[in-house]
């Protein structure tokens, strides 16, 4: 299949976004990359063209959804540990009776 480039690009992008956890950047490249891969799709002049099309944006939507599952789950692991980590650190009461002679 030859499609154009930016699609690629963007999906490149869009990998190294979500890999690298920049959600935000990963929010907006999603948005360009749809309106990319809906010209493609247009542009596309024959059914073995939007079925590469439909496999790869599939595939790669699949990827990125794992990744961003598993990501979550990291960050829920880390915040569990934290929350353990500080009940067990947490600071002693004050004394009210410190530094007053008995």
């Amino acid at each position: 299949m030859e499609t154009s480039t930016a699609p690629r690009r963007t999906s490149d992008q869009l990998h190294a976004a979500i890999q690298s956890g920049a959600w935000s950047t990963a929010q907006e490249l999603l948005a360009a990359f749809r309106l990319e891969v809906e010209t493609s799709w247009q542009a596309a002049a024959t059914e073995q063209e939007r079925r590469a099309i439909s496999e790869n944006v599939t595939g790669f939507l699949q990827w990125a959804r794992a990744m961003t599952i598993t990501s979550r789950e990291h960050a829920q692991d880390r915040l569990n540990r934290l929350n353990r980590r500080h009940a067990y650190a947490r600071p002693n009461p004050t004394n009210p009776y410190r530094g007053l002679d008995a």
